[in-house]
């Protein structure tokens, strides 16, 4: 989550706030991928992790989220086109350069869409199901708990006691977080979609 939320809001910020050649069709290409579905992907990046060994392990889950979401990225430039300029000159001014600016200007008023696009990839990356099952094949001791859920029912599908138990651990820890930053979620949500 840490990884993908701060690609994001890098590569958020550059197409937000400068000037570069290509620059719309470069941001026209990146917002396509989300239409790509990752069925099609699927084949050839298995081949990729299992040709440099990444198989078995949870580097194909973790590594390629260091690399900027396309739909992180959309919302985090959406809510930072909403920032005044103003600030970003004042700061300028008193001598911060780009990236002073971004970390000290940008990141702590952007606070609420950061928390969405935290909790959005959270539940993303708790819910996920088939990457796990893929990457992590033959290594039932890292399953997540999506994965082990599945199994679990398997073995225990007679009784249906033990899975509505299992369930609702499940769900327990994302229902916590999204309690404690609902507030500040919705304010993402609601500030990303409508501008200022």
């Amino acid at each position: 989550m840490i990884g993908a939320v701060t690609s994001s809001a890098l590569v958020a910020y550059g197409f937000a706030r400068f000037r570069f050649p290509y620059k719309n069709v470069l941001f026209i290409i990146l917002i396509a991928t989300i239409i790509l579905p990752p069925a099609v992907t699927l084949v050839p990046t298995y081949a990729f992790f299992n040709r440099i060994g990444w198989t078995g392990s949870w580097l194909p889950l973790i590594v390629p989220q260091f690399f900027a979401n396309a739909y992180n990225v959309f919302l985090l430039r959406q809510y930072f086109l909403t920032i005044p300029r103003e600030m970003e000159d004042a700061a300028a001014i008193d001598g911060a350069g780009p990236l002073r600016t971004f970390f000290s200007v940008i990141l702590p008023q952007a606070v609420p869409a950061l928390t969405a696009v935290s909790l959005f990839h959270f539940f993303f990356a708790w819910n996920d199901f088939f990457g796990p099952l893929i990457y992590l094949a033959g290594n039932k001791d890292q399953y997540p708990i999506s994965v082990g859920l599945t199994f679990f029912n398997g073995l225990y599908s007679s009784e249906p006691q033990l899975i509505l138990a299992a369930s609702i651990i499940t769900m327990s820890l994302p229902l916590v977080i999204f309690f404690f930053a609902q507030r500040v979620f919705m304010q993402g949500i609601v500030i990303t979609g409508v501008d200022k």
